[in-house]
């Protein structure tokens, strides 16, 4: 195999990859970007859908596509229950979130990873979970002479594309949407202006972690098994893509997605060629935190994001 067929063929599936961290990443812009609550549980919310899809596929036979709502609906349940008791009494009826506030909600969300995190490793005893060699075609791959692609990885593509569409065009069209912009952009002035910013914080807690347990089916898709330590992998990356993209940006997160993907296949080529194929995988997610640090550095409101 020469360099170049193994720079297209990294290429394609770090495109492929990208889609995917973009779509993870799209829940964790609402939540921070609307209510500036840092959520550390955000791995542990894309592994809820990634399991629920999982079991009932294994246990129930349900088809993984049908399952990916419920996915969505215990994500929704999900970010009802971390709002009411936990979030709401911290910012619910709060207009600027001060530094103490902001910690507060910090270690609220990190108990609440700590304690997901330990219940899915007691239900899997850490053991990898998830749909097999099930693929939406009879056939699963798709060879094009240089390489052979998963319908799987192009089945979490497009279903990436298309639920990022949605929840963008939620977002920006819709007066529920135009409320939660409201609220991003200042709170206080939106509730002069007749809008509830304690429903409108619950509104976008339920959403934020509901399209996340989503995205989790999209990680199983690609992943095909997941463990509960995923979550360490796949939530620093989405943290990494909101910065990228811009604090509260759909589009922003998603295209960042997109970069950090391709980033890591051109990477992982190069790394191979200069220091060894063993090293080229952790030397590659390397350089999406490289890209962190100069965002942060040369451009901390991110590509899409707007100077506060």
């Amino acid at each position: 195999m020469t360099i170049l067929t193994d720079l297209l063929i990294n290429l394609t599936s770090g495109f492929l990859w990208g889609t995917v961290l973009g779509a993870v990443s799209v829940g964790l812009t609402l939540i921070w970007g609307v209510m500036k609550v840092v959520n550390l549980a955000h791995g542990e919310s894309i592994l809820l859908g990634a399991y629920v899809v999982s079991a009932l596929y294994l246990f129930l036979n349900v088809d993984p596509l049908l399952a990916m709502f419920v996915a969505l609906v215990s994500g929704l349940l999900l970010g009802f229950a971390i709002y009411w008791l936990g979030l709401h009494k911290i910012i619910g009826h709060v207009d600027v979130v001060t530094l103490r506030i902001e910690m507060s909600t910090l270690l609220e969300m990190f108990a609440i990873s700590i304690i997901l995190y330990n219940i899915y490793s007691f239900l899997t005893r850490s053991e990898p979970f998830g749909i097999g060699i099930w693929h939406l075609t009879p056939i699963s791959y798709i060879n094009l002479g240089y390489m052979s692609i998963q319908v799987n990885h192009l089945t979490a593509a497009a279903l990436s594309l298309v639920a990022t569409f949605i929840i963008y065009q939620f977002i920006s069209k819709t007066p529920t949407g135009k409320a939660i912009r409201a609220v991003m952009q200042d709170s206080q002035a939106a509730a002069l202006v007749g809008i509830n910013p304690v429903r409108i914080k619950m509104l976008t807690t339920v959403i934020s972690i509901g399209f996340t347990a989503f995205s989790g089916f999209l990680v199983v898709l690609y992943e095909s098994a997941v463990v509960p330590s995923i979550s360490y992998k796949y939530a620093p990356l989405a943290f990494t893509i909101v910065v990228l993209g811009g604090l509260g940006s759909i589009i922003g997160s998603y295209i960042a997605g997109i970069i950090i993907g391709v980033t890591y296949g051109v990477s992982k080529v190069i790394f191979s060629v200069l220091v060894s194929k063993n090293a080229s995988d952790p030397l590659a997610l390397t350089m999406a935190f490289i890209i962190l640090v100069l965002t942060l550095l040369l451009k901390p409101e991110g590509l899409f994001g707007v100077k506060r």
